[in-house]
């Protein structure tokens, strides 16, 4: 757990170097468009270019997520055991929809955080006994 901010970071840059890479194109074309309002033409969403957006957004959403709880590990904050759960039961169904995917790395990183937990809470326990 005491690196889980770091994990989480990484994750988040995998995730936006792989969707710049898959997306460039895409990228390209919004930019071809100025940007501004470029998801949708003629009235009609683009969901490519919506996808690459999102898909982009959720990269940079995990980095800073990563980069807070790194901050907050490092001040003592102990993460529940429900963040630890969430990651573990979102990458499990993720897995099952998309197999080949980075979904596997939030299972890893919820069962690091739920094992954090855990030793953090069994420490404590015996503190209070001592």
């Amino acid at each position: 757990m005491k690196y889980s901010g770091h994990f989480l970071t990484a994750t988040g840059i995998i995730h936006s170097i792989i969707g710049l890479l898959m997306g460039w194109p895409i990228l390209l074309e919004m930019h071809d468009a100025h940007w501004f309002s470029s998801t949708m033409v003629n009235g009609e969403v683009l969901f490519d270019r919506e996808a690459i957006t999102w898909f982009l957004l959720a990269g940079i959403f995990w980095i800073l997520f990563g980069i807070t709880l790194q901050q907050a590990i490092a001040q003592g904050f102990v993460p529940s055991a429900s963040l630890g759960w969430g990651f573990l039961i979102i990458g499990s169904g993720l897995v099952i929809i998309m197999p080949l995917s980075g979904a596997y790395l939030f299972i890893i990183q919820g069962a690091i955080l739920i094992i954090g937990q855990r030793k953090a809470a069994n420490e404590i326990s015996r503190s209070e006994l001592a």
